[in-house]
């Protein structure tokens, strides 16, 4: 039996930088492809118009990540259908002249904290039908029933679909966002599915992110228990 992860070969796109003054790292990103035909070569043009549409993306003020967070670079990998590096072509990455600091000041949420955006493609339903894509920095407060605000749940669904509109029609792009399903278990990769991403909605309650810890320093306090 042969387990393939794509349909097609696809490009992943990652983005990444650090928060919290640099002791942690984060990393979020989707990928680009068709849904009948292998991935071209990635290209510096298509990285760098990722990176300029996610600089947007991540100093939007209506959206507002920490300052304590920065985006430092682009990073396209095309993958072969098993899910390992096509090592026939080489990744581009594409650096911001300096790192990008969010616009939102004021103490950051925990870093296990994400809001996460669920990716719709074609009618959401079945195999490749929803993807997530965690995003880094959020720091809107809930309120007493512990939901965030509706009208910004919208604002930032919004402002990720002008996203991946920009990266949709980006000079140098070399296929559509797309989500990745591995199919049901099938001979010669029968059921694997791209599909192109068509919608993104953004729920009103945080997720919980695991994560391991980069260098951030962790200090104990302790109390004693008496004896009796």
């Amino acid at each position: 039996m042969v387990y393939l992860d794509s349909a097609q070969k696809v490009i992943h796109v990652t983005l990444s930088g650090k928060m919290l003054g640099g002791a942690e790292e984060w990393q979020t990103g989707f990928y680009v492809g068709s849904p009948t035909t292998d991935a071209g070569d990635p290209t510096q043009a298509f990285a760098d118009a990722i990176r300029d549409a996610w600089v947007t993306f991540f100093r939007d003020t209506t959206i507002g990540i920490s300052n304590t967070y920065t985006f430092d670079q682009v990073k396209l990998a095309r993958l072969n259908k098993n899910s390992l590096y096509d090592l026939s072509v080489e990744p581009q990455v594409s650096f911001p002249a300096t790192s990008i600091t969010g616009d939102a000041p004021g103490s950051p949420k925990p870093p296990q904290l994400a809001l996460v955006a669920t990716l719709a493609a074609g009618s959401a339903k079945g195999l490749g039908g929803k993807g997530r894509m965690y995003l880094p920095g959020i720091k809107a407060d809930v309120d007493g029933s512990g939901h965030l605000d509706a009208t910004y749940c919208q604002a930032v669904a919004t402002k990720l679909a002008t996203f991946f509109n920009t990266v949709n029609t980006a000079g140098g792009a070399i296929g559509r966002v797309v989500n990745v399903s591995r199919g049901h278990k099938a001979q010669l990769g029968a059921g694997a599915r791209n599909v192109y991403v068509n919608g993104v909605r953004v729920g009103n309650v945080y997720d919980t992110q695991r994560r391991r810890r980069n260098a951030l320093a962790e200090t104990y306090k302790n109390a004693v228990v008496n004896d009796i």
